[in-house]
Parts: C-alpha cells; sequence; structure tokens
C-alpha cells in the first residue's frame, strides 16, 4: 500500500522531518537532486545533454543541484531559471550561491540548442489554481514543444497535486521523479496522461513524519494483491469458501449475466447462484456449468437467502418489474450488497428506493458502482466541472448513504462512509469497452462474500480488474480488449503472474 498526500500533507511531512527529525532540508534536497540523478543515469550516458529549468521555489533547489551534480558526473548541462525574483526560497537562494561559487552559469533565455533530456523544476507541489497564465506557462508551452527525453522533478508544473487539474498548461512528462509519497494528482484525472511513469525514490522522510495524522487516501502495489486476498482454509470445502448470488440480465440483455457469475467464480467463492430472466438461463448453464441458476420469476429470495453477498443490477433493466424486484433485495435481504448498471438508475428515479438503501446500508454494507452518467442520475443533476467539488460530491454521497461508492473512471476512487479514500492505479484505456463493470460487479460480489472487510474488497476488486486490464493490454494490445479477457486474466493475476504467455 502507497499513501496519497495533498500538497498540504507533503509539506508538514516535510517540516516535521527536518523539525523533530533534524534532517535539514538542505539534506533533504540534495538527497532528492541525487535520487533523480540515479534515474538519468539508468537511462543515459554521461555523454548526454541537459536542459533543467528552474523556478524560485524549492523545486527549482532540487533542479539547481541536479544541475550541479550531473556536471560533476560529466553531463552537459544548461541551467535555465524561468523567472527572475528576488522572492526566491531558503533552499533555492542557498543552490544558487553554490552555484554561485563554483561559477557555474544560470541562464534566463530561452533555450535554444538540441537536448536529450529536458528537466522541469519550475513549479512542483506548490502549484495551486490561478486567474490567469503567466510566464511559467510560456516556459512549460515552449519545454512541451521541444525534442528531447522529458522528466519532472516531483511532480509536473501546472498540474495540480492534489485533483490532477490542468488550469493552463502543464508539463508533459515522459518520467516523473516524485519523493517520499505520491501525491494524489499523479493518479487523477490529466494527472496520468502529464505524469508519464512514476518513480517514487526514498531520500529520507518515511511515515514517521506522518506523526498522528496518517493520509486517508491510498492507493495499493502489486506485492498487496496476495497479503489482502481472502485466506484459503486447507481444510475448506465450497461451504466454507461462502455463496454469492448474482442478479443479471433480462430477456433482450443476457450476456452481463455470464460476464458478471464468471467473474465472481474466478475470486474464489465457493458457490456462485445466478437469478436472471428464464430466456438467458441456457446461455448461463452452456457457459457456466458450476453456477445455480434460478428464474427472476421465481422464489429467487428463498435461493439466495444464505448468500453472504448479492450483486444486483447489470441488465435488469428500469420497468416496474426491475424496481419490484431491488425493492424486494433492499426490504427482504440481510448481507452485503453490490449495486451497479440498472438498479443505480432505479434508485436514483425514486426516492423511495433511495430511502430503502440508505435504511439497508444502517445494517448491511453496500458497495455501488457508478460510471459518471449513472452518478449523475444518482444526484440529480451534471456533476461539476472542478475537480475539488466532484470530489467533495462523491465524498457527500458516500457519507449520506452509508454506503462505500465506486466512482469508476480512468482512476477510479473508492470512497467509504468514514470519508477514506482509494484511489486506483492500475488499469488502461483498453478496458473502456461494453462488459468491463459486469466483470468487476462480478469480482467485487466474490471478494465481499468470502467476508474480508469491505473497505479491503471494494478497493481490491478495484485494483484487480485493473490489473487484468494491464495484463491483457501487456500481453496482447488495448485496442482487441473485451471483458471476458478480464476474467480470463485473473488465473494469472491471482497468483501474481504478471510474465504469463498463455493468455
Amino acid at each position: 500500500m502507497q499513501y496519497l498526500l495533498t500538497a498540504d500533507q507533503m509539506k508538514q511531512v516535510d517540516i516535521h522531518t527536518s523539525e523533530y527529525f533534524l534532517l535539514s532540508s538542505p539534506v533533504l534536497m540534495e538527497r532528492a537532486a541525487l535520487a533523480v540523478c540515479e534515474e538519468i543515469e539508468q537511462r543515459f550516458s554521461s555523454k548526454s545533454r541537459v536542459c533543467i529549468v528552474c523556478g524560485n521555489g524549492n523545486n527549482g533547489g532540487d533542479g539547481y543541484a541536479l544541475g550541479r551534480i550531473l556536471l560533476e558526473r560529466g553531463y552537459q548541462v544548461d541551467l535555465f531559471r524561468a523567472k527572475n525574483s528576488s522572492h526566491c526560497s531558503e533552499g533555492n537562494q542557498l543552490q544558487t550561491a553554490i552555484l554561485s561559487r563554483l561559477q557555474i552559469p544560470v541562464r534566463t533565455d530561452f533555450p535554444q540548442n538540441e537536448y536529450d533530456i529536458i528537466v522541469d523544476a519550475i513549479l512542483g507541489t506548490g502549484f495551486h489554481k490561478k486567474e490567469k497564465p503567466d510566464i511559467y506557462d510560456e516556459w512549460i508551452q515552449y519545454l512541451n514543444q521541444m525534442n528531447g527525453y522529458k522528466i519532472a522533478i516531483d511532480i509536473s508544473s501546472g498540474l495540480d497535486s492534489d485533483h490532477g487539474a490542468v488550469f493552463y498548461e502543464a508539463f508533459l512528462a515522459d518520467l516523473t521523479v516524485t519523493f517520499a509519497f505520491l501525491k494524489r494528482g499523479h493518479l487523477l484525472h490529466e494527472g496520468k496522461k502529464y505524469s508519464g511513469t512514476v518513480v517514487c525514490k526514498n531520500i529520507g522522510i518515511s511515515q514517521k513524519g506522518f506523526g498522528e495524522h496518517y493520509p486517508e487516501a491510498y492507493t495499493f502495489e502489486k506485492s498487496d494483491v496476495a497479503m489482502l486476498l481472502p485466506k484459503r482454509d486447507v481444510d475448506g470445502h465450497k461451504g466454507t469458501f461462502q455463496k454469492a448470488g448474482i442478479i443479471a440480465g433480462n430477456k433482450q440483455i443476457g450476456g452481463c449475466a455470464v460476464l458478471a457469475a464468471k467473474a465472481c467464480m474466478r475470486m474464489g467463492v465457493g458457490y456462485t447462484k445466478v437469478v436472471t430472466d428464464d430466456a438467458n438461463k441456457d446461455a448461463v448453464l452452456f457457459h457456466l456449468p458450476e453456477a445455480l441458476i434460478y428464474s427472476n420469476s421465481s422464489d429467487y429470495m428463498n435461493a439466495l437467502s444464505d448468500c453472504s453477498c448479492i450483486a444486483v443490477g447489470p441488465g435488469i433493466g428500469t420497468n416496474q418489474g426491475a424496481h419490484e424486484l431491488l425493492a424486494t433485495i433492499l426490504q427482504s435481504a440481510s448481507c452485503r450488497l453490490v449495486i451497479d448498471a440498472d438498479a443505480i438508475n432505479l434508485i436514483a428515479g425514486s426516492n423511495e428506493l433511495k430511502g430503502m438503501l440508505k435504511d439497508y446500508a444502517k445494517h448491511n454494507d453496500v458497495i455501488m458502482t457508478p460510471h459518471k452518467k449513472e452518478f449523475e442520475r444518482f444526484v440529480g443533476s451534471s456533476l461539476p466541472i472542478d475537480y475539488v467539488d466532484l470530489h467533495q460530491v462523491e465524498r457527500d454521497v458516500a457519507k449520506e448513504y452509508g454506503i462505500y461508492l465506486v466512482c469508476k473512471d480512468s482512476a477510479t476512487r473508492v470512497y467509504t462512509p468514514d470519508e477514506k479514500l482509494y484511489i486506483n492505479s492500475s488499469g488502461n484505456h483498453g478496458m473502456g469497452t461494453a462488459g468491463s463493470g459486469d466483470v468487476l460487479t462480478g469480482m467485487l460480489a466474490g471478494l465481499l462474500a468470502q467476508k474480508i472487510p469491505t473497505q479491503t474488497a471494494a478497493a481490491l476488486g478495484v485494483f484487480i480488474h485493473g490489473l487484468c486490464g494491464d495484463y491483457v493490454k501487456d500481453k496482447s494490445n488495448a485496442y482487441s480488449l473485451n471483458a471476458s479477457d478480464l476474467i480470463e486474466a485473473l488465473k494469472y493475476v491471482l497468483q501474481g503472474d504478471y510474465e504469463n504467455e498463455q493468455l
């Protein structure tokens, strides 16, 4: 697990590390520069030409220190100051004083030469929303048009480190070298595009720097999967590995029931019970002979009474019959729920169902998994364009309804009722395909049924879903990826075999 910090949180950790653990700012700055230097040396020879553009804060100080170190190691380095100012940070002033003593020039014109490496050390995490463009935007635009491998120190200049927003110009990095902890903006919204590959380097700042105030946001790493998956009892059997129910598919749409149920079964649950329209029963039986299949016109609640989790929504429709089905679940079930797709749309259009959802969530854990349009219907209005406001709306819904809210996006966010936040770091654009959400619903149901903590199940399910997408993309390509591929990839991803060639 990696904590994800805001700019203010990172600033407080820096201060606490310097004041309490006596690691001074100049020492941390030197370590940061050495960390970036290490990444450059792994990729480029000392014959490389390097352009480093620095701002007036500590990010610029990192850049000046990097330039000095690279010069010492034989690189051809040109240093530039993006803006002349008497208001520079102490660390920045110290680094420019060192350069002056060493007679290393710092230029103020725009670079005219050709470079192999272009380093952005202009703004860093101190950047926030501004009302109009300035000289820094001119520099960023100029650097983006230059040829060369582009490296951002800590975070791309012009990218908001809290929410991943770009207001005017942002440095388009191939590589971002950040320090101690990832920032939320590296993952959110435009952050993925502008950050490129993100490498997090240890410079002596640890979790001890949090003091008593740990960040509420986090993400997972591949190494977390094996540790967080439900434990398997060597004496276990299909009964001890629990039962999950999948309510999906109507007469017109049946594939979603197959996808959700198959994904659920692949997560290790002992039984999967599928409730679907009669028209789909043969198809489900053909693709999933292991599943127990029930008609949505039968006494399905009796069949699902021993399930520890029920997922409802994919392809059930939004007619009166679907409304009654969902109301029955919310009134009669007493297990964990995953609510997706048409079930979200039904709740969105009914104050009665919204009230039932709130009541149900007081006694049972609920995961709801809307994409953008479904969430707009649920809140009853267009979503805010400003990411700060958007995240507040998402957080408020999770808290108001007492649910675990999975906001599906290129960087899916999972909000908990107690305001914890998981931001997903896996997945790719190839997963933007029909049925991908149905697979996620099944994965979540399979995990929840095995009675691991709901917060863990929600975040882990999203992460594994993305890992499957990355696996398929790496073994094949993003264009050809379909939802069934994600299920097939589970057998490799869950055993930690990310290199298997047999997909």
